[in-house]
């Protein structure tokens, strides 16, 4: 007698795989790291600024509405109040807006001589965090993340923003965290990517106000925090059943 050949079952495979549907494939990989704090900006150091090719403004730089008036940035060392925690002689970037719509301070990451914009990977991380200075006058307020560019990269700023509106409610120093997961998509009419918050290629943060009037705000510190949530790789099909007679192919 011939020996017959074994057949696998494919319908009951198939079956039994849709129900592995959203299932890590590696489930050791949920045993996330925890991710030190990683400080972004300290301003202990001058404030870099300088111009890339296609006239691309990178490092420390401000940008207003045409009827607010300017707005200034300068590392301080006298804030109101010494940040909680912080040694003798810290600086601190002290920001002054006269705004009438709209004002922000921007960091374009730099290469060391100001001559690139270039990209940090935040993608590790879970969120942002910052000590600031505020008035607690209920101004509002907003942090921009500058997520990644065009591929290839156009000749402007073409960065995709992520951002987070908030209350000015506190006089004095606090230390704000936000999660990565709160920033929604803000497009600026720039041309940029949609192609989610990826935070692989992040070119640079922004602080702003949308309340008119002068306002003077200080911060510190700006850093990555935490460990960014696992997001496995799973199994899906695009049928719930696929039905296949033992012996032939699908």
């Amino acid at each position: 007698m011939k020996s017959k050949r074994l057949i696998p079952n494919l319908t009951l495979i198939v079956a039994l795989l849709v129900q592995l549907v959203g299932i890590p494939l590696f489930p050791a990989a949920a045993q996330a790291q925890s991710t030190p704090l990683s400080v972004v900006d300290n301003f202990e150091a001058p404030l870099a600024y300088g111009v890339a090719p296609d006239n691309i403004q990178v490092g420390f730089f401000a940008a207003q509405d045409g009827n607010s008036g300017p707005t200034t940035l300068a590392r301080s060392t006298t804030p109101p109040a010494p940040v909680p925690g912080a040694a003798d002689g810290n600086n601190v970037l002290q920001m002054d807006f006269a705004t009438a719509v709209w004002a922000v301070v921007i960091h374009g990451f730099e290469n060391a001589d100001a001559t690139q914009w270039v990209s940090q990977d935040w993608s590790a991380y879970e969120g942002l965090s910052f000590w600031l200075y505020g008035q607690g006058a209920g101004a509002s307020l907003f942090i921009d993340v500058i997520d990644n560019r065009n591929d290839p990269a156009q000749p402007r700023d073409d960065a995709e923003r992520y951002s987070i509106t908030f209350a000015d409610d506190t006089a004095g120093w606090k230390l704000v965290q936000i999660p990565f997961a709160n920033f929604a998509r803000k497009d600026i009419g720039n041309g940029a990517p949609n192609d989610g918050f990826t935070l692989t290629s992040v070119h640079g943060w922004a602080f702003g106000t949308t309340t008119p009037g002068a306002a003077t705000y200080y911060i510190d510190d700006v850093s990555v925090y935490g460990t960014a949530p696992v997001r496995p790789l799973t199994v899906g099909f695009g049928a719930a059943t696929v039905n296949v007679k033992e012996g032939r192919t699908a």
